[in-house]
């Protein structure tokens, strides 16, 4: 048994073929390392199986006595969810008081741990001390001591904005803060041989980087980031897997920071007038013609030449 892995499980035949004893002995042998708490008595389909122990764990539970070795077995079981402090007595049928001397006795010898639920934020969940609570439990990296983190999100979202920005204009998000808003002076575009957007993964390794987060991201937190920005329409799609940021995101930051900093430098006045200038900046009519209409293709037609 000791050869295979520490999940292995073993009915009371297979006991038998691998020990090489007969059926008594081999029972026999069992009640001594179950009483040594060296193997671990599990029901699956129906059958009565055994799983072996690691000799620290039963040496633990060995220091216990009946009542704290009850609720520890099924704390135990609950794994990385937890098991609520009203469902260990239910389930042990002991009276609450001895329930909750044996949780205090286990506490502190670190055998347990109690844990924040964002789900059941009021209830006080145990599990296993070695072991690192479930999403469930926990809520993911966007949650701190079973609370929201909102401040932590708002700040991820602004990094990876920026990182996605700085992908898709040449001078990030300050790409029009030089730009004349009616002419297009200025403007600086990327050509179409440049790969400006950002994957997942490279956002993912960014934030690694700088070291921002104190909690391990993985690639669906990472989306879901940038999900939210996306239907904050600050992110666009390219693909499944990448991102750049809108026109519009920039657009929005400079005139923002126009307002903020307006009291000061740039008074009401031009603040007013660049707001103009980003309401009037868009015309159907004055879009740019790259492509002069050709007299052979009579069929073809120009966005400049339509008519509404």
């Amino acid at each position: 048994m000791s050869e295979q892995g520490a999940d292995a499980l073993y009915n009371q035949q297979q006991i038998v073929s691998l020990t090489g004893q007969n059926m008594e002995n081999s029972r026999l042998s069992l009640q001594e390392l179950i009483d040594k708490k060296l193997l671990q008595v599990l029901k699956q389909n129906n059958e009565v199986v055994f799983k072996k122990v690691d000799a620290s764990e039963a040496s633990k539970k060995l220091s216990m006595n009946q009542d704290e070795q009850l609720v520890y077995s099924h704390i135990e079981q609950s794994a990385r969810e937890g098991i609520w402090i009203k469902t260990i007595k239910a389930k042990t049928n002991l009276h609450q008081h001895i329930v909750l001397k044996c949780l205090k006795n286990l506490e502190s010898q670190r055998y347990i741990k109690s844990v924040k639920s964002v789900k059941f934020p009021s209830r006080k969940i145990f599990m296993l001390y070695n072991l690192q609570p479930s999403i469930e439990v926990t809520g993911g990296p966007w949650y701190t001591d079973g609370e929201l983190d909102d401040e932590f999100i708002s700040h991820l979202l602004t990094i990876v904005w920026r990182f996605a920005a700085e992908k898709t204009f040449p001078d990030g998000f300050n790409n029009y803060s030089q730009v004349n808003m009616k002419t297009g002076e200025n403007e600086k575009i990327y050509t179409k041989n440049v790969v400006n957007y950002v994957t997942k993964q490279e956002i993912l390794e960014f934030i690694k980087k700088i070291n921002i987060s104190k909690v391990d991201l993985t690639i669906p937190d990472i989306e879901s980031l940038c999900e939210v920005l996306y239907f904050d329409n600050r992110l666009s799609k390219v693909g499944v897997n990448a991102y750049k940021v809108t026109l519009q995101s920039v657009l929005d930051l400079m005139s923002d920071n126009l307002v903020d900093n307006g009291k000061d430098t740039l008074g009401s006045d031009k603040t007013l007038e660049f707001t103009t200038l980003l309401e009037d900046s868009y015309d159907i009519y004055r879009s740019k013609n790259f492509i002069e209409p050709s007299l052979n293709d009579r069929e073809t037609v120009y966005f400049d030449e339509w008519t509404l």
